[in-house]
């Protein structure tokens, strides 16, 4: 934005220069139209690696969103839950399946922001006179790092529900247990 208006003042100097040298006034329009669209292709440019840092920054929050989530269910199973009754065996329970729906809430959001993700980058490589090795190299690059952290992440999570469920199907057979014994002792 702080070079438009020294582009714009060149297109007016070639527009001068072009009306002052009459015979030279299709070199000078061609120069113009050459440097304006250059301008434009610059400016949907700049525009597309805007979105792309705006998605990238979302992707990122939803990472770190998870990241967090997992660690917080992590510490959740490490802290060893005691119940004193079928009340707060019940209460466990229903805190287990709030950790799970949680995570894959967490986990399903990263997943659609990742394959937006990485279709924006896809695209934005393939596109246009600007498509070099560089730049193909270097999206190739950051779709796998993406892939990587996701892998890594969705490795955490997997462990997790199946620590999840092992535990949730110890703890539902002990409140079967406690409700046997409850119903034995009021008969």
């Amino acid at each position: 934005q702080t070079l438009e208006d020294q582009v714009w003042n060149l297109l007016h100097e070639a527009d001068k220069a072009a009306e002052e040298n009459k015979d030279q006034s299709l070199v000078y329009d061609a120069m113009a139209k050459t440097l304006g669209d250059a301008w434009d292709a610059l400016i949907i440019m700049l525009e597309k690696r805007r979105a792309l840092l705006e998605l990238t920054a979302v992707f990122f929050e939803n990472a770190l969103e998870f990241a967090v989530k997992i660690d917080q269910v992590e510490d959740f199973l490490r802290n060893t839950q005691e119940f004193e009754n079928t009340e707060s065996l019940r209460e466990l329970l229903l805190q287990q399946e709030h950790h799970t729906k949680e995570l894959l809430e967490r986990s399903l959001a990263l997943l659609n922001k990742s394959q937006e993700l990485t279709e924006f980058i896809e695209g934005f490589k393939s596109e246009g006179p600007n498509a070099n090795p560089e730049l193909i190299q270097g999206a190739h690059s950051s779709c796998l790092k993406i892939d990587n952290l996701l892998e890594l992440l969705q490795d955490r999570r997997r462990q997790l529900d199946r620590v999840l469920k092992h535990q949730r199907q110890g703890l539902e057979q002990v409140l079967h247990v406690c409700v046997w014994h409850q119903q034995k002792n009021q008969v």
